[in-house]
């Protein structure tokens, strides 16, 4: 195969990779949504998290495709820039807005990371909350029931008492 060709592979490789990237990016977005939403759909969310996780293996892959071509093309293309001055230009442009994506796809991780763990806090003091209402409930009950016990028990002595007082009367 020709450098022009190996080039090309380089240069479809990054069209790939950029439209992935464009896929994360909007999986970002539905991840943004899904964590601000006002119910925590967490079903959704592991299913973002997997679906984002595909698409970064295949980057993954396609990044290694790319380097492999480009060791091998490397030497030729330095010697002779002005003979793939065209394919170059296409390459320094993909590898710009694979850049932006990639630089545009840290911040709303760094973003949604920051909301994640926002709403799990406050997930965590809800269920605490619940918790310590359930268990001051569950107190409540408790001591009812043993207030109501202790109070036939109380009676029961008093009339007891009564029972005996009349016994040692008579």
């Amino acid at each position: 195969m020709d450098t022009e060709n190996y080039l090309q592979i380089m240069i479809d490789s990054l069209v790939q990779k950029e439209e992935l990237l464009k896929q994360i990016v909007d999986y970002n977005e539905k991840q943004q949504a899904i964590i601000t939403a006002a119910e925590f759909d967490d079903q959704a969310f592991e299913q973002n998290l997997s679906d984002k996780g595909e698409l970064v293996e295949k980057i993954l892959k396609l990044d290694e495709g790319f380097n492999s071509v480009f060791n091998r093309v490397k030497d030729e293309v330095q010697h002779n820039k002005a003979k793939f001055k065209q394919p170059l230009q296409r390459l320094k442009e993909l590898v710009s807005a694979v850049t932006d994506l990639g630089v545009r796809i840290q911040a709303q991780e760094l973003r949604n990371k920051q909301l994640v763990e926002k709403r799990f806090a406050q997930m965590r003091k809800e269920l605490s909350n619940a918790k310590r209402t359930t268990s001051k409930a569950n107190a409540y009950y408790k001591n009812a029931n043993k207030l109501n016990n202790y109070e036939s028990h109380f009676l029961d002595q008093k009339k007891i008492k009564k029972v005996y007082i009349r016994a040692k009367v008579f």
